[in-house]
């Protein structure tokens, strides 16, 4: 009997797939010289296992399907390494933080992130048009970034917050179709403008040291590879 119960009220799930968006913030790459920064694995309640992040709403409000991500910490700290890199850095993804919180020999700081919020929700309206049924969504995840020196100084700490909502706001008379129409590609968008965003903050970017300008362009960005031992970047 509970089986049965539970069978017709439990919902289907779909697993989202998070990727990052190469160079998808303006401004965010080849800008810095060529530095050794260590990258310690990303913190917060999300970052391991599995959470539910929204879900698929039918137009009367009923849950169709629920969203969730899994192992969301690995994506995030390859989508920083990545980041990095494409700024013109050199990122060493950690295992850990060390016992005395000072990065490795060679690099001058440890850069570390903890996910304090994510969340993806699409809910289908009643109307339809000739693109299809409409839909609203709406995708945001927060990061927390504290960079630390050689002697454990905090040097800089600050939250991004990336958002992405479709259908885009019309302009004027204007109205846009949707850019995306997956919750998977949604979230995506938003963790890259995040990660992204991170790369244009001053207090940053005066810590790192910026390319000089007509100064020879920063090296081509390869996949930061993990330290050995460390765990590859599986999707979420």
């Amino acid at each position: 009997m509970l089986l049965v119960i539970c069978a017709a009220g439990c919902k289907p799930a779909t697993r989202l797939r998070i990727h990052f968006l190469h160079g998808f913030v303006p401004g965010s790459e080849h800008i810095f010289d060529v530095r050794k920064i260590a990258l310690a694995p990303t913190a917060g309640k999300f970052a391991a296992g599995r959470f539910t992040v929204g879900a698929i709403y039918l137009p009367d409000g009923r849950v169709e399907r629920y969203l969730y991500v899994r192992r969301l910490g690995s994506v995030v700290t390859g989508s920083v390494a990545r980041a990095l890199a494409g700024a013109g850095l050199k990122p060493i993804r950690l295992d850990a933080i060390p016992s005395d919180a000072k990065p490795p020999a060679g690099a001058e700081f440890i850069l570390a992130t903890e996910i304090e919020d994510v969340e993806a929700n699409k809910r289908f309206g009643s109307e339809k048009t000739v693109h299809g049924q409409y839909f609203t969504m709406k995708s945001v995840i927060r990061l927390k970034f504290t960079l630390t020196s050689h002697t454990a100084t905090v040097l800089y700490q600050g939250e991004m917050t990336g958002i992405e909502e479709e259908p885009p706001a019309p302009v004027g008379k204007e109205v846009f179709l949707p850019l995306e129409t997956e919750p998977a590609e949604s979230l995506s968008v938003a963790m890259s403008r995040a990660v992204g965003a991170l790369m244009l903050q001053p207090r940053l970017q005066r810590l790192l040291t910026l390319r000089t300008a007509g100064g020879p362009p920063a090296q081509a960005a390869p996949t930061p590879s993990p330290t050995p031992g460390a765990a590859p970047n599986p999707p979420a």
